[in-house]
């Protein structure tokens, strides 16, 4: 599976864990008040990521929802400050985020179901392609659906009816999972000139590529990466995060911010894992509460594989973020005692 260091070791998702950990600190709050929202609801978010979001490489889109090309203003090189703040300023709004190289641009609205006929296509015409026999048969699977796309992506206690941002998040993945069948069906869906089949060969590849800033340092790695704004499980505080598009089928992670209890020590246990004081990210009103990253294996469509490592996140050693001064900042924010 994927390295632990390969998915973190970027500005963006060092982005996305420093406002959730501010976030992290309102649910504590809302914790002790009785107020926290019920793991189903919406509303585990903060100041900064109050709508959520989808970030993905811009050169796997071709169009908005209107069929108009995206269009945005290059900032040339960017730096990691610059960088950072695009990135919490997307994170008010709705859409989706398209991540270049030379820019970042907000708000875009995509077509669900294009995507969704894309992985539907997709993943159908390779399944009856691998077939280990060349006789039919009655049993022959002639239709692989979006919700048995998107289950092979997320973790099993999320359950159907999946929302926009996960259909739209996970069918678009498919880009980044089978570029070569992408890259064929919009061909042919589009009627690509040769200009366009070339123009759209040469982003798709680039798509593939992580991005790095002047001093080296990799801005955002290419994956798509979806900030939920529910909770899902009873000792998690804040949204989940979940990454897509880094490998096979059915390969994904997830980030979350969860209490240590019980549970996550019992689970703990069972992966050899162990966690430090330094790996703590906020202590509040007798709490404990670890980042946890779970890395999970390939599987088949409309499968969820029970195979995944577990990793506690440290926010210092792997993220390079101060918990100390996020706490201070969100005390405040936050009128936090």
């Amino acid at each position: 599976m994927i390295a632990k260091r390969t998915i973190l070791g970027n500005e963006l998702i060092k982005e996305i864990i420093s406002i959730r950990t501010d976030t992290l600190w309102k649910m504590l709050a809302q914790k002790k008040d009785k107020s926290l929202p019920g793991i189903t609801e919406e509303g585990a978010t903060g100041k900064y990521d109050n709508k959520g979001a989808i970030f993905i490489p811009g050169g796997l889109i071709l169009q908005d929802v209107d069929e108009n090309p995206i269009r945005y203003e290059s900032s040339g090189a960017i730096d990691t400050g610059s960088f950072s703040e695009k990135i919490k300023s997307a994170m008010r709004y709705d859409n989706a985020t398209l991540l270049f190289p030379d820019g970042v641009v907000s708000g875009i609205n995509l077509d669900s179901g294009f995507f969704s006929k894309a992985a539907r296509r997709i993943y159908t015409f390779k399944s009856a392609a691998f077939r280990r026999t060349m006789k039919t048969g009655p049993k022959i699977p002639t239709r692989i659906s979006s919700d048995d796309i998107i289950r092979s992506h997320c973790p099993t206690y999320f359950k159907p009816p999946y929302g926009a941002r996960t259909r739209i998040s996970t069918c678009a993945s498919v880009g980044l999972i089978d570029p070569p069948m992408f890259f064929t069906y919009c061909s042919n869906e589009l009627n690509f000139t040769q200009e366009q089949a070339e123009a759209f060969s040469r982003s798709l590849d680039a798509a593939q590529e992580p991005v790095t800033a002047k001093s080296g340092k990799v801005l955002y790695p290419p994956y798509i990466v979806v900030c939920h704004d529910t909770r899902y499980k009873e000792n998690s505080f804040t949204g989940l995060t979940r990454i897509l598009g880094i490998g096979k089928f059915g390969e994904f992670c997830t980030f979350s911010i969860e209490e240590v209890n019980p549970t996550l020590l019992g689970e703990l246990k069972r992966k050899n894992q162990e966690f430090s004081p330094e790996d703590v990210f906020a202590e509040y009103d007798g709490i404990k509460v670890l980042g946890v990253l779970r890395i999970y294996a390939p599987t088949n469509a409309g499968k969820r594989s029970l195979k995944y490592e577990l990793h506690v996140v440290s926010p210092k050693k792997d993220l390079n973020i101060s918990p100390e001064q996020i706490e201070k900042e969100a005390r405040s924010r936050y009128h936090i005692d």
